[in-house]
C-alpha cells in the first residue's frame, strides 16, 4: 500500500500545475511503478475528476483558439500527440465548431497584416503559414479568394 500512496502522490504533483492526459500521468508514472499499479493510480485520479481527457480536449481547444490560433489538422496531431484517441477528438463539440475561416480572417488582420496578398510571394508565405497552423487548404484558399477580390 505504500507504493500506491507514493506513486498516487506523485501523480498528484505532476498533475498540480496544469491539466493533464491520461497518457502523460501514464508515461510519468512508467519510470517508477508497475502498470498494475499505475492502472489503479489511474482509475482514483479518474474516480476523484483529477484526471478527464473529454475535458482535457474541450479545455485545450479552447485555450488553442483563444491564444494561439490553430486549425483542426494541427489541434487533432497535437492531442493525439499526447496521447488522445482520435474518436475522441473528434466526438467533441469545440472541435466540431471551430470556425477555421473566422480565424484565418482573425490572423490574417493582425499578425499577417503587413503582407500584400496581391503580391505572390507574400501570399506564398501566408498560405504556408497557415497551412503549418493546421488549417484546411480549401478555407485558406476561400478566405485568400475573397481578400483579393476586395482588395483590387
Amino acid at each position: 500500500m505504500e507504493d500506491y500512496d507514493k506513486g498516487y502522490e506523485a501523480a498528484l504533483r505532476y498533475i498540480a500545475n496544469r491539466m493533464k492526459t491520461e497518457e502523460e500521468v501514464r508515461k510519468k508514472l512508467k519510470a517508477g511503478f508497475s502498470e498494475q499499479l499505475i492502472g489503479q493510480i489511474i482509475a482514483k485520479l479518474k474516480e476523484n475528476s483529477y484526471i478527464d481527457d473529454s475535458n482535457y480536449v474541450t479545455c485545450y481547444i479552447r485555450d488553442r483558439i483563444k491564444f494561439n490560433p490553430m486549425g483542426r489538422l494541427r489541434i487533432k496531431k497535437e492531442l493525439q500527440q499526447r496521447g488522445i484517441a482520435k474518436n475522441l477528438i473528434e466526438e467533441n463539440s469545440e472541435y466540431n465548431t471551430i470556425d477555421e475561416k473566422s480565424l484565418i480572417e482573425d490572423i490574417l488582420d493582425t499578425k499577417l497584416s503587413h503582407l500584400d496578398l496581391q503580391d505572390k510571394g507574400d501570399t506564398r508565405k501566408v498560405l504556408g503559414y497557415l497551412s503549418r497552423r493546421g488549417f484546411e487548404y480549401s478555407c485558406i484558399n476561400s478566405v485568400l479568394g475573397k481578400r483579393k477580390i476586395h482588395s483590387t
